[in-house]
Order: structure tokens, then C-alpha cells, then sequence
């Protein structure tokens, strides 16, 4: 009996090894047509993507291509998409009476869109507690003779100090064939006292004294000179390599196998020694596309800064001149129709302009920089319209031309 019941045992056990290996080659080949298919599936999908990706990469270079023959166009230009460049590439020469091509690794100096280094210089001192937004400047030069002005209202063009630009310019007693320092923009601000152009906080009036004033007080907290500082806290951190200062070029700390590009005034003059080249923090910073791709990285991934940090200087901080544009810390914002945020700054010095846009919904950045000056860096609306062929931003006409609200047209967006 014990034999028997031992035998169905066995039996018992041999017909579910059977019945357990029929199923599961039953389920394996059921399996085998599903990953097949979805295998399909993710080639079809892989195919159109391609073809998408050409198609907009395509429409890119026809766009860069007719405004440079339209000769309102030379530089080098970036798109990226979710940290990934998606297309790069250059027109025009970075000196023409040498026929040097521009390249994607050509640098330029970007003008105001080196604000944003400095704002986020500012939060990297704030976040460590050494400096505070509600600080005055008179925590930090006692002398200054504007009282009531905070850093919230630098970073914000809130603070109405007088344009130290258009005052030197005017100014008989400034030796003009040294190069002048931020220190010596608050010593000259200290002793001759210009009127403010508006009462601290009272209204947005877009400001390079401002963002000079901040990088003079960066040098004032940490004992290093503002180019220094960024240098350590931003571009070494970030591998930036091919970034620098004005300063460093007119001291001859930047090797000569860089290729500069050349800024040019008018068609045939170019920039020379200008003794404003030497306050920064406004300006004066040296970049190109690729270096500048890690930048934009590094904000969205928060390399540099804690994320709520870099989320404020993108929020809207004040209104501007413009019912449809606001300013952060370094930064300009607007809507489209539907309500898409759009974050960008540009610049325009010494004959070079530059402008950064990102779509921060679905991490789009565009980086144009160009040693041609035009009366806008570039047609942000055209370039979105490639990125978005059936968008819905702007009005329901797409022929006619853009309400003033919806898209950059004043001078003041190339500051």
C-alpha cells in the first residue's frame, strides 16, 4: 500500500512537470509574439521620431541659412531637448578680413546674458547664508549714497539707480584710456552722487548699474575678484573651460588657440579696447554654444544651486515695461497663448549679441550667439514655430503678424 500511494506520488508529480512545461512553453511563445510586436512597435516609433528629427533639423538650417544670406545673420546657434543637442551649427566668419570660419566652438561675448551668472552667484552667497536678499548696499559700502536699496531689488531692476553707462560717458574727469573696474563704478557712484532715475522699489527700469553693483558686492563678501569667483563656483564645477571674462583677455590670461570671434560696430569696424569693457556682472563674459549647453544643464538639474533656489530666480519677481513680460534673478519671462512659460535673457556689447530661450515644459533650450548686430538676436517666434508645428501660441491667423503681448519686439529685450 505504502508503495502504491509512493507510485501515485511520482506519477502525480511527473504529470505537473509535464503540464507546467507544456504552459510555460505555451506563455513563452505567447510572450515571444509580444516582444516581437512591441519590438515593431518601437521601430516604427523609432523611424518617425528620426524622420521628425531630421525633417526639424532640416527646417532649422534652412531658417539660420536664409538670414545669413539675408545678411542679417553669423554666429553659431544650439538646440537642445531634454539635455540632448538636437542640432548645432555655425555661419559666417569670426574676423572677416582674416576669412576665419565660425564654428560651434567659436566664443563670443554674450552682453547681458551674463546677468543670469550673477544672479546665481548672488543665490549661491544667499544660500550659504553670507549675504541676505533684504541686505542693503549700505550693509556693504557704508558711503553709498542711495539709502533704502536692497539685493532683491538689484537682481530685479527695482533699485532706480542712475545708468553708470550713459554718466561716464559723460563724464570729463574718468581717464578713459585706462580700463575701470566695478570698484570703481561704486567709488565714482560714492563721490559724484548722480540723481536716481526712480525711488528704491517704486518701479522696474532695466539696470546694468544694478547687476555691477552685485558683482562688486560678490567681491566685497568673498575677498575675490567677481571673475575669480565665477571661475571657481561656476565654470570649473561645470567644466566650462572655454569660458572667461573680458578682463582676462585684455591681461592676457586666455590662450591663444581660442577662437574668438570678433565684435563688430558696423559691417567693417571692429571692437576695440573700450575702457566700460572692464566693470562686469552686466557683461563682459565670454562663452560659447557648447559651454553654454552645460550652463542650461546645470539649471535644470541643479548641479550648482538647490533646486528651490534656482526655481526662484526663475519666477516672476516683478512686472516690466511690457504687460506680458517679468523678470526674475536674471532672468525674463513671458506666456504664450496658451499659457506656455517661456524663460530667455539676451544681450547685445561691443558688436556681439546673444539671446538663451527655454521651454522649460518640455526642457527645450535655444542658444543663438552671433558677432552681427541686427535690431533683435534672433526671431524667437519663427524658431518656435520649427520646435512646434501645430502650436496654438500665438493668434488663431498665423499669417498675420503677432500681438505686442505675445512676442519680443522692443528694444528693451536685447538689453
Amino acid at each position: 500500500m505504502k508503495k502504491f500511494l509512493e507510485g501515485l506520488i511520482l506519477l502525480f508529480l511527473v504529470l505537473c512537470i509535464v503540464i507546467f512545461s507544456v504552459k510555460s512553453k505555451s506563455l513563452t511563445n505567447k510572450e515571444a509574439k509580444t516582444i516581437k510586436n512591441t519590438n515593431n512597435v518601437h521601430l516604427i516609433k523609432n523611424i518617425i521620431i528620426k524622420k521628425t528629427k531630421h525633417y526639424t533639423q532640416q527646417q532649422l538650417y534652412n531658417f539660420f541659412n536664409r538670414e545669413y544670406l539675408s545678411g542679417t545673420f553669423a554666429g553659431s546657434v544650439l538646440i537642445s531637448y531634454k539635455g540632448h543637442i538636437i542640432y548645432s551649427n555655425a555661419w559666417g566668419y569670426a574676423n572677416r578680413a582674416k576669412k576665419t570660419p565660425i564654428t560651434t566652438e567659436t566664443i563670443f561675448q554674450i552682453g547681458s546674458m551674463s546677468k543670469q551668472f550673477t544672479a546665481i552667484a548672488i543665490l549661491q552667497l544667499v544660500a550659504k547664508g553670507i549675504i541676505h536678499l533684504n541686505d542693503e548696499v549700505n550693509k556693504f559700502y557704508p558711503d553709498f549714497p542711495y539709502k533704502g536699496i536692497t539685493i532683491r531689488m538689484l537682481l530685479t531692476h527695482r533699485s532706480g539707480l542712475p545708468n553708470y553707462v550713459y554718466h561716464f560717458e559723460e563724464s570729463k574727469e574718468i581717464d578713459k584710456t585706462k580700463l575701470m573696474s566695478n570698484q570703481d563704478m561704486v567709488a565714482w557712484l560714492i563721490k559724484n552722487k548722480p540723481q536716481s532715475e526712480a525711488k528704491p522699489n517704486t518701479k522696474y527700469i532695466y539696470s546694468n548699474t544694478g547687476y555691477a553693483l552685485l558683482a562688486a558686492i560678490i567681491e566685497n563678501v568673498t575677498g575675490q575678484s567677481y571673475a575669480q569667483y565665477i571661475k571657481e563656483n561656476i565654470f570649473d564645477p561645470l567644466g566650462m573651460s572655454n569660458s572667461f571674462f573680458y578682463t582676462d583677455l585684455y591681461n592676457n590670461k586666455i590662450d591663444n588657440t581660442y577662437s574668438i570671434a570678433t565684435g563688430y560696430i558696423s559691417p567693417k569696424q571692429e571692437a576695440g579696447f573700450f575702457y566700460l569693457n572692464g566693470i562686469l556682472g552686466d557683461k563682459g563674459l565670454f562663452s560659447n554654444i557648447e559651454d553654454l549647453h552645460k550652463w542650461d544643464t546645470s539649471l535644470y538639474k541643479s548641479y550648482i544651486l538647490p533646486k528651490n533656489w534656482i526655481d526662484t530666480a526663475f519666477s516672476i519677481q516683478t512686472k516690466t515695461r511690457k504687460a506680458n513680460i517679468f523678470y526674475g534673478f536674471g532672468w525674463k519671462l513671458y506666456f504664450l497663448k496658451d499659457s506656455t512659460p517661456v524663460q530667455f535673457h539676451s544681450g547685445w556689447w561691443q558688436g556681439y549679441q546673444s539671446v538663451i530661450i527655454r521651454m522649460p515644459n518640455d526642457t527645450i533650450t535655444i542658444i543663438v550667439l552671433k558677432n552681427k548686430k541686427t535690431k533683435h538676436p534672433v526671431n524667437q517666434r519663427a524658431i518656435i514655430d520649427i520646435l512646434y508645428p501645430n502650436n496654438n501660441f500665438w493668434n488663431s491667423n498665423r499669417n498675420k503678424n503677432c500681438n505686442s503681448n505675445q512676442i519680443i519686439t522692443t528694444s528693451e529685450e536685447i538689453e
